[in-house]
C-alpha cells in the first residue's frame, strides 16, 4: 500500500483538508437589540419633527385635551357623588316621625319596645327641641324661626336595623303602630342618588366612547396632511426598497406624540378645573357645616389619560397611514 507523500517529500499521512466557509446566524439578542435601537432612533427622530413646529401642533393637542378631559371630568364628578354618598350614614336607619300630642310616657314605652326588637340594634330619640336647635345651626335661618309662634317640629326617633334585617318590613311594620305618624326609609333617598350616580357612569363611559372616535378622527386627518407633505421622501424610500411598515413607522411615533401630549394636557385641565371648583364647594360646604371634596386628580389619573391617548393616537395614525402610505408608489 503507497503512503502519500507530504509536502517536504518524506513519508507521512496527507493533511486533512481546510474547512469551508461556515454560515453564522445571528443571535436573537442581537436582532432584538438592533430592533429597539431603530425604534429608538425613530422615536427621536419623529419627536424632534413634532417639537419643530410647536404653534401649528398645539391646536390639534388642545383638541385632542379637551375631547379626553370632558368625560373624564364627568367621571370624576359621578366619583364624587358616589364618596358623598357612600359616606353618609347608610340604608339601614329609619327616622320615626311621631304625632305631636305623644306624651313622654308613650314615647318612652314606645322606644322600649324598639328596644326589644330583633330587628333593631340601636334607637336615639329626638326631642322637638333638639331637632330644632340643630336645624337652627345646620339651616343658617336662625333669625326666620324666631319668628315663629311655636315649635312645628315632631318627637322623632332614629332606628338602625341590623344587618340581617330588612329595612323596608321593618319601616313598614313600625309605620302602623299607632303613636308613629310616618315612618321614612332613609335609604330611599340614597338609593335614588346611586341610581343618578350609575346614570352619570354611564354617560360618562357614551361620552368618552364617542369622543374617543372623535380623537382617531383628528389624529387620522393630521397623520395624512402630514404624510403628503412628505410624499416625495416616501417615493424615495420607497425607490431604495423601503418597506410599507418602515415607511410607516415615523408616522405611528408621531400620532403617539400628539395622543400623550393631548393626554397630559387633558390631565392639567381636569387638575385646574378641581382646584377651580374646589373653592366655592368648600364656602358652600362650610355653610352647612360639612366637608365636601372632588375626587383627586391623581398621578394614577396622569398614566390612565397618557397611556389611552396614546393607544388612541397610534390607532389613529394607524388608520390613515395603512392607506395612504399603499397608494403612494414609485
Amino acid at each position: 500500500m503507497t503512503k502519500s507523500r507530504s509536502p517536504d517529500g518524506g513519508r507521512g499521512p496527507a493533511p486533512k483538508p481546510r474547512a469551508g466557509a461556515r454560515a453564522r446566524r445571528t443571535r436573537w439578542r442581537d436582532r432584538f437589540g438592533a430592533h429597539l435601537d431603530q425604534h429608538r432612533q425613530v422615536a427621536v427622530h419623529s419627536l424632534h419633527r413634532f417639537c419643530a413646529t410647536p404653534l401649528q401642533n398645539l391646536a390639534t393637542v388642545l383638541v385632542i385635551a379637551i375631547a379626553l378631559a370632558l368625560p373624564a371630568g364627568l367621571y370624576l364628578l359621578v366619583a364624587t357623588v358616589q364618596q358623598l354618598a357612600g359616606n353618609l350614614e347608610s340604608a339601614n336607619r329609619i327616622t320615626l316621625y311621631l304625632h305631636a300630642d305623644t306624651a313622654p310616657d308613650a314615647i318612652a314605652a314606645l322606644r322600649d319596645k324598639l328596644r326589644r326588637h330583633p330587628a333593631v340594634t340601636i334607637t336615639t330619640y329626638v326631642s322637638p327641641a333638639e331637632g330644632l336647635a340643630q336645624f337652627k345651626a345646620q339651616s343658617g335661618l336662625g333669625d326666620v324661626l324666631e319668628l315663629l309662634d311655636g315649635n312645628p317640629l315632631p318627637p322623632v326617633i332614629l332606628v338602625t336595623a341590623n344587618a340581617s334585617a330588612d329595612p323596608a318590613a321593618l319601616a313598614a311594620e313600625v309605620g302602623g303602630w299607632p303613636e308613629v305618624d310616618q315612618a321614612r326609609l332613609d335609604s330611599q333617598w340614597l338609593a335614588r342618588v346611586r341610581a343618578m350616580a350609575a346614570l352619570g357612569h354611564r354617560l360618562a363611559l357614551t361620552l368618552a366612547a364617542t369622543l374617543a372616535v372623535g380623537v382617531l378622527l383628528i389624529v387620522g386627518n393630521t397623520i395624512r396632511l402630514a404624510i403628503e407633505n412628505r410624499r416625495e421622501e416616501i417615493l424615495v424610500l420607497k425607490l431604495v426598497g423601503g418597506t410599507d411598515a418602515f415607511v410607516r413607522r415615523p408616522f405611528l411615533y408621531l400620532g403617539c406624540w400628539y395622543g400623550l401630549s393631548g393626554g397630559v394636557c387633558a390631565w392639567l385641565l381636569l387638575a385646574a378645573g378641581r382646584w377651580w371648583l374646589q373653592l366655592p364647594l368648600d364656602r358652600l360646604a362650610a355653610l352647612y357645616q360639612a366637608r365636601w371634596t372632588i375626587a383627586p386628580v391623581s398621578v394614577t389619573a396622569l398614566l390612565a389619560l397618557a397611556g389611552i391617548a396614546a393607544g388612541l393616537g397610534i390607532a389613529g395614525a394607524r388608520l390613515a397611514a395603512n392607506h395612504q402610505i399603499r397608494s403612494i408608489e414609485p
